[in-house]
């Protein structure tokens, strides 16, 4: 009984360890956005506005995943996954935007 009390308190100290680290770079990836605003404003280079939007888009997925992993209640009933999934793709799309266009 004692195992598996012990098994469950280390699964929960995972999930919030993984919460907390979507959190952490949720709070990187909104940093980030602040200062590829700030180099767009500086400079008014295109390419930057593809980052900003890929950083925006990275902050609201690394935001919605660390709200899933706090709030277990809001997974069933809410299409958080699929949701997550297309920001993903999103990201990728304007990072390649920006490596791409001239």
């Amino acid at each position: 009984m004692i195992f598996i009390l012990n098994l469950y308190l280390l699964i929960s100290l995972f999930d919030h360890l993984e919460g907390i680290t979507y959190f952490i770079s949720a709070c990187l990836a909104s940093i980030l956005l602040a200062l590829s605003i700030y180099a767009y404003k500086k400079k008014y280079v295109k390419k930057i506005l593809y980052a900003v939007f890929a950083f925006a888009f990275f902050a609201i997925y690394l935001s919605l995943e660390s709200v899933e992993n706090f709030y277990h209640f809001l997974v069933p009933y809410s299409g958080l996954d699929l949701f997550a999934a297309s920001l993903t793709t999103i990201v990728l799309i304007f990072f390649f935007l920006a490596i791409v266009k001239k």
